[in-house]
């Protein structure tokens, strides 16, 4: 209760509506209303939302009530809704699907208001009960359920399905035409926000981008608003499945020719569009400029691989010429030591026979196995020392006038390790000589026995004709032929024989024979035993002693006798008659024997080889 005080007036108390309540109110006005009700949960109110407030608020976006537009809501059939277009019947035209939720609730409670039977203002002779049977019709279609506006969004009336030729776009109209097309069906991508056409500046990763969205298009469009039969129509629910098996037919060949027309248009754009013309430009005369660089760089690489091989070339052929110069040299050099080392060898031999073997013409004619035996040793030198052995021989042999003293260098120079027993040598020399003369007598009658003479020219034929000649044997018995002087032929084979007795270390049965060496080799293996010529009541004894060695080193074969028997081998034919007589004859120090063991002994050894492989 107020009071009233003297002289004082009472104060008046400004009481503004405020709290939950309050907002809650305000709220729920504002969503009857179907306006943003944004500002207030936000307690903020910014000049740019007055504004978009202020224009919902003026409902421009909404169709203006015209004569035509009352025309058209009085032929409006409740029966007839499938057929209606709803955007027209709420005044949502200008917008259609671009409407959101809200305007479609502010468009139908303003249609409510106007024409709902209950508010008696449709004097104008409309019927207002079909009409907002209508009204409410096209609000449940577009404002209660997303599903339901989607199916009518999708068979919207006013939407422009069409799609130009080809024949009328061209690189010149190409965005004038086809950009309203794919912007037009934006409205129906799954996948927000949609990229569109662009122009002619536009970048590649956008054009790129645009065709890869549009190649992957998915469309959330369908088309059941257009079901020839509604299912709830059915009597029962076997009859409803049939009607909704068939309506999902026509659905999927309505999707099917949708996703079509898109994939034509598509394509028909990619086909037309002068940046694709102008990419595909680019990445031709990319891929040209790098088989270019390609080819460049093959070039390059050839031509560097060429220089390579041409100076690898030259320095091979500078390396062989140097090599042919270095063997050049090392042929001169040897043919020179070779030219020496013959000089020095006839300078020996002159010696010799100037020294009369160190005899006097009495004794030398008496003794013929003495000289043999100067000679003997003088060959074997001859073949076996160097030139500076022999230049070093000559100049001791110079100034000795006993034989037993030329004997002894002669053999202590042959072999120094049996210098030691020169002395028991020349002692036997004697008895030697009778045995030598009881040999002779014994085989004088042989009409094949071989002379001094005849062996000294074997000596000189072998080392003349070296294993590899061809016709070798032929040659030697030749040689021995036309030089012996008496008359006595010998045959290829007579030749082998001898070589190879003498290679052997039997020493033949003749007038004036002894052991003759025919290669270095042998010469040394036979100059650590004394020279002992052999008759013929010893000679079971000597070729048992033989044997036992022969027994012993049989098999033993060093790298040179390998080599000369696997040349033999190769050169002398398996049609030979003679094959290993000649094969031994070839191979220093073995005997066809022997030769024949190796070959055995090799095969068996390739055969085993072979065997272990195969397992």
């Amino acid at each position: 209760m107020a009071i009233a005080i003297y002289g004082f007036l009472s104060r008046r108390r400004k009481i503004e509506p405020a709290g939950i309540s309050y907002e809650f109110s305000l709220v729920k006005d504002k969503l009857t209303l179907g306006l943003s009700t944004w500002p207030i949960l936000k307690n903020a109110v910014k000049p740019i939302q007055i504004e978009e407030e202020t224009e919902d608020s003026s409902f421009e976006w909404m169709d203006e009530e015209t004569e035509k537009y009352k025309k058209y809501l009085a032929r409006l059939d409740p029966n007839d809704a499938k057929d209606q277009d709803h955007y027209k019947i709420l005044g949502l035209t200008k917008l259609r699907c671009e409407a959101t939720a809200a305007q479609i609730r502010t468009a139908y409670r303003q249609k409510v208001l106007k024409y709902h039977p209950d508010k008696g203002n449709a004097g104008d002779g409309l019927r207002s009960e079909s009409v907002f049977a209508c009204i409410q019709k096209a609000y449940e279609q577009l404002g209660v359920s997303e599903e339901k506006r989607r199916a009518f969004d999708s068979v919207d009336p006013t939407f422009d399905e069409n799609i130009p030729d080809n024949s009328d776009v061209n690189s010149t109209n190409f965005f004038r035409v086809l950009g309203p097309v794919f912007q037009r069906n934006a409205r129906f991508s799954v996948n927000q926000p949609v990229p569109l056409l662009g122009d002619e500046k536009s970048d590649r990763s956008h054009v790129e981008h645009f065709y890869d969205f549009w190649y992957n298009w998915k469309s959330w469009r369908e088309f059941s608003y257009l079901d020839a039969e509604d299912k709830q129509r059915g009597e029962d629910r076997w009859e409803r499945r049939e009607i909704e098996k068939q309506n999902k037919a026509e659905r999927e060949k309505r999707r099917k020719k949708d996703l079509k027309r898109i994939s034509t248009l598509v394509e028909m754009a990619y086909s037309v569009d002068p940046r694709i013309v102008k990419i595909k430009e680019e990445d031709k005369n990319k891929k040209l400029q790098m088989k270019e660089r390609r080819r460049k760089e093959k070039e390059l690489k050839e031509k560097i691989e060429l220089e390579q091989k041409r100076q690898k070339e030259k320095d091979l052929e500078e390396e062989m010429i140097k090599k042919n110069e270095e063997e050049k040299k090392a042929l001169q050099a040897k043919q020179q030591k070779k030219k020496l080392l013959s000089n020095q060898r006839k300078q020996l031999r002159d010696l010799s026979s100037n020294k009369n073997y160190w005899l006097d013409n009495s004794l030398a004619a008496e003794n013929p196995e003495q000289v043999f035996a100067i000679s003997e040793q003088i060959e074997r030198l001859c073949l076996s020392a160097e030139v500076d052995e022999l230049v070093n021989l000559c100049e001791r042999l110079k100034d000795i006038c006993v034989y037993d003293d030329a004997l002894r260098i002669l053999r202590e120079c042959s072999n120094p390790e049996s210098s030691s027993n020169s002395k028991q040598s020349n002692n036997g020399m004697s008895k030697n000589s009778t045995q030598s003369n009881d040999a002779t007598k014994t085989n004088s009658s042989s009409t094949n026995a071989w002379t001094h003479t005849e062996l000294q020219l074997l000596v000189k034929a072998v080392n003349l004709f070296p294993p590899g000649t061809q016709e070798r044997w032929k040659q030697v018995s030749g040689y021995i032929s036309e030089h012996s002087g008496e008359g006595n032929k010998r045959s290829e084979k007579d030749v082998i024989k001898q070589v190879k007795q003498l290679k052997s270390g039997q020493l033949p049965s003749s007038n004036n024979s002894t052991t003759v060496p025919v290669n270095k080799n042998i010469q040394q293996q036979q100059t650590t035993t004394p020279d002992i010529p052999i008759n013929n009541t010893n000679n079971s004894q000597n070729n048992e002693q033989q044997n036992n060695i022969n027994k012993n080193t049989e098999d033993e074969w060093n790298a040179e006798q390998q080599r000369q028997f696997e040349k033999a081998l190769k050169e002398i034919p398996s049609s030979d008659a003679e094959r290993w007589d000649k094969i031994a004859a070839a191979v220093d120090g073995k005997t066809k024997k022997q030769c024949v063991r190796r070959y055995k002994k090799l095969a068996e050894m390739v055969k085993n080889a072979k065997t272990e492989a195969a397992k």
